[in-house]
Parts: structure tokens; sequence; C-alpha cells
């Protein structure tokens, strides 16, 4: 099995766009400086979930 080194953290920024405004996705992988941290996955949830309720809002 061949091992994967770290890196790539410039998919981040992709993974931070929705996909077809109807997939979002949240988590400490996505929480810039508090990532890999409860508070970080925490933080980037509640930034996603008002995202969503923005987007519900306006239709």
């Amino acid at each position: 099995m061949r091992r994967r080194r770290p890196g790539r953290s410039q998919a981040r920024a992709t993974l931070m766009q929705p996909v077809a405004e109807k997939i979002f996705f949240a988590g400490e992988h996505l929480a810039g400086p508090l990532m890999q941290t409860c508070g970080g996955a925490r933080l980037s949830g509640e930034a996603v979930a008002k995202e969503v309720v923005a987007q519900l809002a306006a239709k």
C-alpha cells in the first residue's frame, strides 16, 4: 500500500464551496486557524449552517 504524504491543503478552498447550492461541507478540516480542533469543527459547522439558512431565506 502506498502511503500518502501530508499536503494538498489548497483542496480546502474547493471543499468550502457549495456543490450545486445543495451540498455543503463543514468540519474541523475547514476551520482555518482552528483546524484539527473541536472548536474549529463547531465554528465551521455554525458558519455553514448560517450560510444554508441565509440561502433558504432568499428563496
